[in-house]
């Protein structure tokens, strides 16, 4: 199968690492992968790292004819069975190309957050070129179903795969772990992994350190993850007076290290989630999670049986949540062994292949029924 990813974003979150992810999968099982993707954004360079075709594509909304005719270009080159677009920008690029009668194969709308979608005539138009859906989780799924915008019968959820012995309990690299992030062995140590931008909930985070710290003085948190936030985070930390007990670690490659260092893991998300990855990592490294009921995170992390969840925008029952793991070391285990054995078999990421490979084939069926060829049209393989 001729497989095209278009992805506008320039940046490496959890989405551009899943398209990345998913390329690799499918290219090792023998089908042609290609991105369209920014030559100057971390997702071109990581695939091209990786070994995989990247064709430099601007998506930029303020040149939105010049994209459109690259595309169609594109397309008519490639005449890929599939194309799957990711985020906004270059959604519109292959609608709009598809709706002036380029041929993108059987066309894939991905839907990796769970940010509203307004269902109004634009929007129509945009979900209304696509021949089928893939969510990361079933609340995206449905919360699009329920808005009018796409059918259930041609969409499905696919979350994450995560790599079982990349992530996994290693408690001999826990000292070591600790060493390079300059945390003391003795600590109780809360982690968070995400980009840093206000989706992810920092700030709240940061305000619920004063009453964590008033239950458990020596606990530390570690903050991984870069982003124009970062500033601003550092000096609320210090305006809570907790900016000794807060390690700002930045951008790390070396997650599965970084995991081994933590005791509890910590993502106060206040909107915008699919299924997080950093939660599903978490999980298969047999850490216990507190998160909040936010997008598809309840289906991450099971509330009372792998970790904790509250609601979001709380910091008073965030640190409540935190504060009862922290006193409690064998729930904290208890919650990590459940957490292993549910990434274990149900988040792998040969599973995440089988569902995109079956998904594709879906949508190659949905294409054929939905615009059946006419005279110049090559039919759907």
């Amino acid at each position: 199968m001729r497989i095209l990813h278009t992805e506008s974003s320039t940046v490496m979150g959890g989405q551009e690492r899943r398209v990345l992810a998913e390329s690799l999968g499918m290219s090792a099982r023998g089908h042609e992968v290609r991105i369209a993707a920014p030559s100057d954004g971390a997702l071109a360079a990581r695939a091209r790292e990786s070994g995989l075709e990247v064709i430099p594509l601007s998506f930029r909304r303020d040149r939105l004819p010049i994209a459109v005719l690259g595309l169609s270009r594109l397309l008519r080159r490639l005449r890929p069975d599939v194309t799957n677009s990711h985020s906004s920008a270059d959604s519109w690029v292959v609608a709009l190309a598809r709706s002036l009668g380029s041929d993108p194969g059987a066309l894939v709308r991905s839907r990796h957050i769970s940010a509203q979608v307004d269902p109004g005539p634009l929007h129509r138009f945009l979900y209304g070129q696509a021949d089928y859906l893939i969510t990361t989780g079933e609340k995206v799924r449905g919360d699009l179903a329920e808005s009018g915008l796409f059918p259930l019968a041609r969409s499905t959820s696919i979350p994450s795969g995560v790599d079982p012995d990349r992530f996994r309990p290693e408690p001999e690299r826990r000292d070591g772990a600790r060493r390079s992030l300059g945390i003391p062995a003795t600590a109780t140590v809360i982690g968070v992994v995400a980009y840093l931008r206000e989706d992810k909930g920092h700030s709240v985070l940061l305000r619920a350190m004063p009453q964590i710290l008033e239950a458990c003085p020596d606990c530390l948190l570690v903050v991984v993850g870069d982003g124009g936030l970062r500033a601003g985070l550092e000096s609320l930390a210090t305006d809570l007076g907790v900016r000794s007990a807060v390690r700002f670690a930045g951008h790390r490659e070396d997650i599965p290290d970084v995991l081994a260092a933590l005791d509890i893991f910590c993502l106060p998300s206040v909107r915008n989630e699919g299924v997080p990855q950093s939660l599903l990592q978490a999980g298969a490294a047999g850490l216990p999670a507190v998160s909040t009921k936010v997008g598809g995170i309840p289906e991450a992390v099971a509330d009372e049986v792998t970790g904790l969840l509250v609601p979001p925008d709380d910091s008073g029952a965030l640190a409540g949540a935190l504060s009862r793991l922290i006193r409690d070391p064998e729930e904290r285990s208890r919650l990590g062994r459940a957490a292993r054995g549910r990434m274990r078999d149900g988040y792998s990421v040969e599973r995440m292949l089988d569902l995109t490979e079956r998904a594709y084939e879906e949508a190659v069926r949905c294409a054929a029924a939905r615009r059946p060829p006419g005279p110049g049209r090559r039919p759907a393989q």
